[in-house]
């Protein structure tokens, strides 16, 4: 294990892992040195300028976000040429922006607006006319305006680093430089809203939120995303009992603050017009509302009815059912109905894997091993549309620790552009394929595989027995669909 280095950022010691940026250094103590470009697990742009420190020794400020710790430096974050420093950038980021807070739709949660209050530079000595742009629709989702835009190349970052599309770059050089979708003048890409949950000012605006309300006048409330099987926390703003927003900027779920299109934006359900909110009992050729007591009354007849005439019955679950409730059918399908004839949707193979790797307590990987791994195949899925979490959990690997990913799929992925190898297999092949990358696999130090309902049954226990062959640790996930896949 490398030595750790020791250092002095405003009279308070630490010792950091090498490599360490002097800004994480100083969030470890609580000392908050501010930034715009810098965001944890994105490359590095130093672009804004907002974290110069004066370090000893050094004959000018540093960037914090650049700069490594390096054996007995002393750091200082808050002298008076710092803060006239920061003042300053402030000012030079003032200079072509809109001073109208109280209308942007950023208003109370806007970066920018906080560094203006803190170094106190809301008075600008720059006294010419601002140069406007109209703002941009980009998509239904994204709107940009160029005036608000800061540069700090957040937005364009996020969508190639974190969730591998690039759908955003930069045009023109200098004072003329703005950023750009990728389709001329709209965007393509996944509608995740990442670009927007992430831009510190108010240059990317949502469509679906802005204007409708403001982040104090919100409750929040924490919930779990069921639109897929990954369990991703999602945080909902409240408002008038609608749901305005979902985004998970506390980080406080297995899925840090990620969130995919359907996690952000698909609670829009609950107030669907088509929704159903009563029970409905058909009569001739209409539906008509009912009580659920009516409802229920006549359902338990039919079932009654089918039963006591021995005709045979079948139950099917709900993969988006909590366990407990799947378990309040089963009981009811075999005691109040007499039948064995349950199922539900089946996707990924669990039963068959739990089988295989029985008595192994290290044989299932989990989120985290899926970012520590140096080395991760991929088996019959397209992660990025089926499971966006794990796929944005490979892209943190390859970022980080470089770790190698192994492509097999029946047609184009996400996850080819910055796979080690992809290989393409008809329908049905998929273990095949695998299996001829053995020779590759075999030199890597340690193997997780992920696999969907392309693998299942007696293939679960051959893939188990491929993996021991290889004579490396190897630990499997196997993917479900839906909710509660696992639970039914």
């Amino acid at each position: 294990m490398p030595e750790r280095i020791t250092l002095t950022i405003d009279g308070q010691t630490i010792e950091v892992e090498p490599g360490t940026l002097v800004i994480e250094a100083a969030r470890r103590l609580g000392v908050k040195i501010p930034s715009f470009c810098y965001y944890e697990g994105l490359s590095l742009a130093g672009a804004c300028r907002m974290c110069l420190v004066e370090v000893e020794k050094a004959p000018k400020l540093q960037t914090a976000c650049t700069l490594a710790a390096a054996p007995g430096m002393v750091v200082r974050t808050d002298t008076p040429q710092v803060r006239a420093a920061r003042r300053a950038m402030v000012e030079f980021l003032l200079t072509n922006h809109p001073l109208d807070c109280p209308v942007c739709d950023k208003g109370g949660e806007c970066e920018l607006q906080d560094m203006a209050f803190t170094y106190g530079a809301a008075q600008s000595r720059y006294i010419e006319p601002k140069h406007h742009v109209p703002e941009r629709r980009w998509s239904p989702v994204v709107y940009y305006d160029r005036a608000r835009c800061i540069l700090c190349y957040r937005c364009v970052r996020v969508c190639k680093e974190g969730m591998g599309v690039g759908a955003l770059g930069v045009i023109n050089r200098g004072g003329r430089s703005e950023i750009a979708p990728n389709c001329e003048d709209h965007l393509e890409c996944d509608e995740c809203g990442a670009c927007i949950d992430i831009c510190p000012v108010g240059a990317l605006t949502s469509g679906i939120y802005r204007y409708r309300t403001r982040p104090w006048e919100m409750r929040h409330v924490g919930t779990i995303c069921a639109h897929c099987a990954d369990g991703c926390k999602t945080t909902l703003g409240i408002y008038d009992n609608r749901i305005m927003r979902g985004n998970n900027r506390d980080r406080s779920g297995l899925n840090g603050e990620f969130l995919c299109i359907k996690g952000r934006y698909a609670a829009d359900f609950v107030h669907h017009r088509q929704r159903l909110l009563t029970p409905l009992i058909r009569q001739a050729d209409q539906l008509r509302p009912a009580g659920w007591v009516e409802a229920l009354r006549l359902v338990a007849e039919r079932f009654r009815g089918v039963r006591d005439r021995g005709a045979r019955l079948g139950v099917i679950g709900s993969n988006r059912t909590t366990n407990e409730e799947n378990y309040y059918l089963q009981k009811l399908a075999r005691q109040g109905l007499n039948t064995n004839n349950i199922d539900h949707h089946r996707t990924g193979d669990v039963a068959a894997l739990m089988a295989a790797v029985q008595g192994r307590n290290d044989a299932l990987a989990t989120l985290a091993d899926l970012e520590q791994a140096p080395a991760i195949a991929v088996v019959g899925t397209d992660l990025a549309q089926q499971h966006p979490l794990i796929s944005w959990q490979i892209r943190v690997n390859q970022r980080r620790r470089q770790g190698r990913l192994y492509v097999v799929s029946c047609g184009p992925v996400r996850e080819d552009s910055y796979a080690a190898q992809s290989l393409r297999v008809p329908a049905g092949e998929e273990l095949q394929g695998l299996f001829s990358l053995g020779e590759q696999l075999g030199r890597e130090r340690e193997l997780v595989v992920v696999f969907g309902d392309a693998i299942q049954g007696e293939d679960v226990q051959r893939l188990v027995s491929w993996g021991d062959s290889l004579g490396i640790p190897v630990k499997y996930i196997c993917l479900v669909d839906y909710a509660n896949s696992r639970g039914a």
